[in-house]
This record gives structure tokens, C-alpha cells and sequence, in this order.
């Protein structure tokens, strides 16, 4: 490889080791050597996570998800706040940031809970004489995927006992990524000098990364296959009355050119969403086409992947129509 050698690398510490590496994948892909460039920043970011000094990168590691799960704890409180005493119909949502407002929103919740597809959904049953009265059991977190929601229903296997479920995920297990969440958590450990090479290399070589990692995912296909089976075999064993299972919306056009394959990669899961749904006897509700049928300028957010307004207000309606016809 360049000046150093991986066997150089591995005899040196944090954060200098880190440091030799992504200075030699800066100097190869200067060359042109990009095959060598995204080995060095490979090697990388597997030493951001085996060189950081442990007890320091897990304290900031569970900060990170606690901070994640206050906010899915206050949502959860908000919509259960607003159940009916004695419900007459149960529902779980189980998403990710699709379903929540948009960070710089969060100042003015629970007054915009309305505006989510959760709190629409747990409007509208309210208000619909023939239900009798919903509670609404949900937990909506960014990064969210299925490995989390296998680890939350073994905590709360009340949640969808009874219960018509909404499974709205698949956007974090799929889409392809530069670093792993503890990879990506562990850069800020490194002194400002080093962290700014990491992720400007990332940045400056996203599509070569891509083309050379094209698995490079928090949830690989395999595994969130079996999610999905084993999810439907919790909900049965605890009752649930319905499953609905969701795609992942494919970005707009805008997003291509940065991340090779991103349509193949979203479609390859967004398919086995649909293959597994009808294995198990689940519904799918596909948003992808959804949002797509009603032009992605108006029913996405303006950064092209969350949900507009307009994008909550269909989400809510078709799900309520194809599970409680209302």
C-alpha cells in the first residue's frame, strides 16, 4: 500500500494508529489508487471501534441511545396520554423518524403530535363511533430498525397483545452507510485534526465507498429477513389481530448519483417486505408507492426522505382504511 503498511498500523495506539490510516487512504486516493484508498478507510473505521478506549466510547454510545429512547419515551406517553379510558380497539406503531417531527420540531411537541401519522391515526380512531375507544401503544425512535424492535417487543410483549400492529420500518436497515452507529459515534473521540480527515474522506469519496461496500448496512438483507419472520411469530403468539408490514420510500433522483445502487438496494428489501408479508399472512402497506403515486415534491419533506404534512395525512388514511375501513 502506500508509505505505511497495515502491519505498521497495528503496532501503533489510539489515536495515532487511526490517524497513520486515514492519512495513507487520503495519499492513495490522491494517486488514484482508490481500490487501495477504500482498503486504508476500510481498516479505519474497523480501528475506530477496537482502538477507542472502551469505557469512554460506551459511555458516549449509550448516551447516544438514551438520548434516542427519551424522546421515543416522551412520544410514547404523548399518544398514550390521549387513549380512551376503556379502548374498544388496540393499536401498536412501531417506527422510526418517519413518524416523528422533524428535530428542530420537537421544541414545540406534543402541540404538533397531530400533525404525525401516529397522532392522525390516533385521532381519527378516537373519533370514529364504531371503534369504540383506541389506545394507541407506540415507539417511534430515529435510527430505529428491526434488530431494535425484536429487543423492544421482548420487553413489552404487552404492547401488541390484542392489538392491530403497524410495522413502519426499514429505512435504517437498508440504506447503504459510510460508518456503523458505534463507528460513527466513536470519530468524536478522535482530537479534531484526525476526526476532520475521517470524515472528510467519507464525504469527498462517498460514491467509491459505495461502489466497494455495497452491503455496508446496519441491517443486512439476510438478517432482516429473519427479523421480519420472527416479528410475525411474536405478534401471532401474543394475539396481535393484524400485521402490516411497510416499504421503505426509494429517494428521489437527486440522491443517485452520490450512492450507486441505492434504488436496487431499497427495492432488493422493499421486495422481501413483500415476499415475508405474504409468507406470514401480514398486509403490507407499501408507502413507496404511495408517496411516489402522489409526486414525492409535495408528499416528502424537503430533504427528500422524511414525511411531509401531505405525506403523514396519506400514510394515516390508507393504513386506517385498509385496517378499519374509516
Amino acid at each position: 500500500m502506500s508509505e505505511a503498511t497495515p502491519m505498521q498500523v497495528a503496532e501503533l495506539a489510539f489515536p495515532d494508529a487511526i490517524g497513520t490510516t486515514i492519512a495513507s487512504a487520503h495519499d492513495a486516493a490522491k494517486k488514484g489508487r482508490m481500490d487501495e484508498a477504500v482498503r486504508w478507510f476500510d481498516l479505519c473505521r474497523t480501528l475506530l471501534t477496537t482502538l477507542s478506549p472502551a469505557a469512554a466510547l460506551k459511555k458516549r454510545v449509550d448516551a447516544n441511545a438514551q438520548g434516542r429512547r427519551r424522546e421515543a419515551d416522551k412520544f410514547h406517553k404523548a399518544i398514550m396520554d390521549r387513549a380512551a379510558s376503556d379502548p374498544g380497539t388496540r393499536v401498536a406503531i412501531f417506527a422510526d423518524s418517519l413518524a416523528l417531527p422533524r428535530p428542530e420540531e420537537m421544541d414545540a411537541f406534543p402541540g404538533n403530535l397531530e400533525s404525525t401519522y401516529p397522532g392522525i391515526i390516533n385521532a381519527r380512531l378516537q373519533a370514529a363511533p364504531a371503534i369504540k375507544g383506541a389506545s394507541v401503544w407506540a415507539h417511534c425512535e430515529r435510527y430505529f430498525t428491526t434488530n431494535d424492535l425484536i429487543k423492544l417487543l421482548i420487553e413489552h410483549p404487552e404492547s401488541v397483545r390484542d392489538a392491530h400492529v403497524l410495522v413502519h420500518l426499514g429505512l435504517n436497515d437498508c440504506a447503504i452507510r459510510m460508518y456503523m452507529d458505534d463507528q460513527r459515534i466513536a470519530v468524536g473521540l478522535l482530537p479534531d485534526d484526525i476526526a476532520n480527515e475521517v470524515l472528510a474522506f467519507s464525504s469527498k469519496y462517498r460514491k467509491a465507498l459505495v461502489e466497494a461496500f455495497p452491503y455496508f448496512s446496519y441491517v443486512p438483507i439476510q438478517s432482516f429477513t429473519a427479523n421480519l419472520h420472527r416479528i410475525a411469530q411474536m405478534t401471532k403468539s401474543l394475539n396481535a389481530r393484524s400485521l402490516t408490514f411497510s416499504t421503505a420510500i426509494v429517494v428521489p433522483e437527486k440522491f443517485w448519483p452520490a450512492t450507486p445502487g441505492i434504488c436496487r438496494n431499497f427495492t432488493t428489501y422493499n421486495l422481501e417486505t413483500m415476499n415475508v408479508a405474504h409468507q406470514v399472512g401480514a398486509k403490507v402497506l407499501d408507502v413507496d408507492r404511495l408517496m411516489w403515486g402522489r409526486d414525492v415534491e409535495i408528499s416528502l419533506n424537503k430533504d427528500g426522505m422524511h414525511l411531509s404534512p401531505i405525506g403523514h395525512e396519506l400514510l394515516a388514511s390508507y393504513w386506517l382504511k385498509s385496517t378499519f375501513n374509516i
